[in-house]
C-alpha cells in the first residue's frame, strides 16, 4: 500500500477517535473496522496506540477495547493486557478481560491465568476467572492440553488425549504441536509427532522431517530393546500418513526412508517401510 494512503487512513483514524462523541457506538465500531481492513497492520497499531493513552475519553477508549476484541489482531494483546494491569478505571479493565477471551486460545489463556495470579480486586478476579472458564468451555484444546502433557505419568489419558486431538484439531491447533517435540517425556514428543502428521499441513514438514530423521536414527541405536521397535513402527506409520496427505514432499525423505529399508530385515518396521514405499510408488526394495 502507498504512504500516501497508509497516511491517509491514519489521519482517519485520529479524526474518527478525536470526534467519537459525533458517531453512535454502532457507527464508531464499523467505520473503524473498514479502516483497520484498509490500512492493515499500520491502524492496528494506531489502535493498539490508543487503547493504553488517557488522551482520549474514557468513552471511546471503552468502545476501542470492545472493537479490539472484535476485530482480535495480535498487536491488540498486549495494549489489552496493559489496561487489564496497569488500568485506573474498572469499566476498562474488565471489557479488556472480556475483548481478551474473545481471542479463545492459548495466548489468551495464558494472560488471563496471570492476571488472576496478580490481581487482588475480587470483583475483577470473578470476571477473569468467568473469561478463563469461557475459553475452556469453547476450546476443547485447552481444556485437554494438560493432561496430553502428562505423558507417560498417566500413559491412559495420554492415549485417549492424542486420539480424540488426532480427529478434532485444525491445521493452526496441531501447529502448536511443534514446541512439544523436544519434550523430555518421550510419549509427549512421540504425541506431537503423531498428531503433527495426522492433522498437520505443508508449513510443518520441516519439523516433522527432522524429527523423524532424528528420532529413527535414535532408535535404530536402540534395536536391542524390544519398546525401539515398537517406538519406529509408531513412528514410520505416523509420517505415511503425513506423505499420503502431502505426498510432494516424499523425495526430500526418500534418501531417509530408503537407506532406514536396509537396516530393517524382517522387521515389521521394515514392511510398514515397504508399505510406504509402494504407496508412493516408488519400488526401492523390500526388506532383505
Amino acid at each position: 500500500m502507498a504512504l500516501a494512503t497508509i497516511d491517509s487512513v491514519l489521519e482517519q483514524i485520529d479524526e474518527l477517535v478525536r470526534n467519537a462523541a459525533d458517531h453512535d457506538d454502532l457507527q464508531f465500531r464499523l467505520r473503524l473496522e473498514e479502516l483497520v481492513k484498509i490500512g492493515g497492520r499500520d491502524t492496528e497499531n494506531a489502535i493498539a496506540h490508543y487503547l493504553t493513552g488517557n488522551y482520549v475519553s474514557v468513552p471511546t477508549r471503552l468502545n476501542l477495547v470492545r472493537i479490539a476484541g472484535y476485530i482480535r489482531r495480535t498487536a491488540f494483546l498486549v495494549p489489552l493486557n496493559k489496561v487489564i494491569e496497569f488500568g485506573k478505571d474498572e469499566r476498562l479493565r474488565e471489557a479488556a478481560i472480556i475483548s481478551i477471551s474473545k481471542y479463545n486460545d492459548r495466548r489468551a489463556l495464558d494472560i488471563l491465568d496471570r492476571a488472576l495470579e496478580k490481581n487482588k480486586n475480587r470483583q475483577l478476579q470473578e470476571t477473569i476467572a468467568s473469561a478463563i472458564n469461557r475459553i475452556k468451555h469453547n476450546n476443547p484444546l485447552l481444556i485437554m492440553l494438560p493432561r496430553f502433557l502428562q505423558g507417560g505419568k498417566n500413559s491412559e489419558d495420554f492415549l485417549i488425549t492424542v486420539k480424540v486431538f488426532k480427529k478434532i484439531l485444525s491445521p493452526a491447533d496441531a501447529k502448536g504441536f511443534i514446541s512439544y517435540l523436544q519434550n523430555e517425556d518421550p510419549l509427549v514428543s512421540a504425541g506431537s509427532f503423531e498428531i503433527l502428521c495426522c492433522r498437520g499441513n505443508e508449513t510443518v514438514f520441516f519439523f516433522i522431517s527432522e524429527f523423524f530423521r532424528e528420532r529413527s536414527r535414535s532408535l535404530i541405536q536402540a534395536l536391542n530393546r524390544p519398546q525401539s521397535a515398537e517406538a519406529l513402527a509408531k513412528l514410520i506409520a505416523a509420517l505415511h500418513e503425513y506423505l499420503n496427505r502431502h505426498p510432494d514432499f516424499f523425495p526430500q525423505l526418500r534418501p531417509d526412508i530408503t537407506a532406514l529399508l536396509g537396516r530393517a530385515g524382517g522387521s515389521l518396521w521394515g514392511k510398514l517401510l515397504t508399505t510406504l514405499l509402494a504407496d508412493m510408488g516408488d519400488g526401492s526394495g523390500s526388506p532383505g
